[in-house]
């Protein structure tokens, strides 16, 4: 193989790396599925009130809504609220899920004012909420 084609044998790879490191850090979501947040705001609210050390931050509260099964991938501040990522592994009977919630202080307490699921099939290349075969 020639120096030339050692070279441009290493440039593709290096775009490929760089755009599935994008995919991953900017992942694209089409659609999404709206999910409950009143009842959550219930028990959060309530809980703040007791003083729970889950109620504290971000990452506690949005790692209680979504459960055992999503590990926090991302925090993000946008327009005075906080948005959190959170993903679940993909296996064999459910594809990986996307549970993005924003939250707010309000009076000095956090409340939950949107929560979204979305999911990417097994080779998918977006999140969505199309069926998956």
């Amino acid at each position: 193989m020639s120096f030339i084609n050692i070279i441009r044998t290493l440039f593709a790879f290096s775009v490929l790396f760089c755009n599935a490191a994008s995919a991953y850090e900017n992942p694209i979501v089409v659609s999404y599925a709206v999910q409950p947040i009143n009842k959550f705001n219930q028990q959060l609210d309530q809980a703040q009130q007791e003083s729970l050390k889950w109620t504290q931050a971000p990452e506690s509260i949005s790692a209680h809504y979504s459960g055992d099964n999503f590990t926090l991938a991302r925090i993000k501040n946008f327009e005075g609220k906080v948005v959190t990522y959170s993903v679940s592994q993909q296996n064999s009977k459910h594809p990986k899920m996307l549970l993005i919630l924003s939250m707010e202080k309000q009076k000095g307490l956090w409340i939950v004012d949107a929560a979204k699921l979305t999911w990417q099939c097994k080779n998918g290349l977006h999140f969505g909420t199309d069926r998956c075969q």
